[in-house]
Parts: structure tokens; C-alpha cells; sequence
């Protein structure tokens, strides 16, 4: 792949990612959760190291971060991870295909699978995050 085609694949990765944070920045403020955008160091293969935005989500004392994890999966065009913190806990994947963002998550109703990429997905929203982070919210106060 020529360096420019490599960087043009890169630039689009960063504009997807940056898209993804805007609304789920503006989803999060709309349900009453504090926000901060941060800035990551990543490295790839094709790219070297770069940086990429990634998003801190706060309510109260329940803090979850939103974190790109690869420009491509099988089947995706990229994988953002969004998890409780400190302990990397409770985790839900978002994956990007047929043009859009679809969360995978387990809820506690849901059928146990081995693989988060297996759970339930849906269409990332304003409804889907908000029913994803409750779960989260829920869990970490457990």
C-alpha cells in the first residue's frame, strides 16, 4: 500500500473516530453525563504511532471511557471499546459497519456468549448508549 493511500486510510479512521466522539459527547451531556475529549497514543502497523481521540464519561462517581482500539476488525472498519473505569470492567464493543457504529453488549438478560463481537448489537443511539451506560452504572455499583 503507498504511503499516501496508507495515510488517506488513516485520515478517514480519525474523521470516523472523531464523528463517533462528537455524538456520543453530545448523547452523554444530553443524559447528564460530564464529558472530557482526551487525546491517545496509538500505534499501527500500516501508520507507525499516531494520536486519536478518545472520550472520558463522569456521573457521579462512575467514571467510563470510550477508547479506539483498531482501524479494522474482520467484518468492521473499526473497534472502539467503551468500559468502566479504573478496572477495564464491564465492557461493550462498537464496531463500524454497513455505515454505521453498532454497540455489542451484554446485558444481564442477554444469552451468555464467549465473544463480546457475539452479544446483542444495535445501531449506536442516543436510546442505545443511554440503555448501555445505565446497565454500566448498575453494574459498577454492585
Amino acid at each position: 500500500m503507498s504511503n499516501s493511500a496508507s495515510e488517506q486510510l488513516r485520515d478517514e479512521w480519525l474523521r470516523r473516530l472523531s464523528g463517533l466522539i462528537q455524538n456520543a459527547r453530545d448523547w452523554a451531556s444530553e443524559l447528564g453525563w460530564a464529558t472530557k475529549e482526551i487525546e491517545i497514543s496509538k500505534s499501527d502497523s500500516r501508520w507507525g504511532k499516531y494520536k486519536a481521540p478518545a472520550l472520558l464519561l463522569q456521573e457521579d462517581n462512575i467514571r467510563i471511557l470510550l477508547e479506539p482500539i483498531a482501524s479494522s476488525a474482520p467484518g468492521a472498519d473499526g473497534v472502539v471499546d467503551l468500559y468502566l473505569m479504573p478496572a477495564y470492567d464491564d465492557i461493550a464493543s462498537l464496531y463500524f459497519y454497513d455505515n454505521n457504529w453498532h454497540i455489542h453488549y451484554m446485558f444481564p438478560e442477554s444469552p451468555t456468549v464467549g465473544d463480546i463481537r457475539d452479544a446483542d448489537s444495535k445501531v449506536l443511539s442516543l436510546q442505545t448508549l443511554r440503555n448501555v451506560l445505565e446497565a454500566m452504572k448498575e453494574h459498577a455499583v454492585q
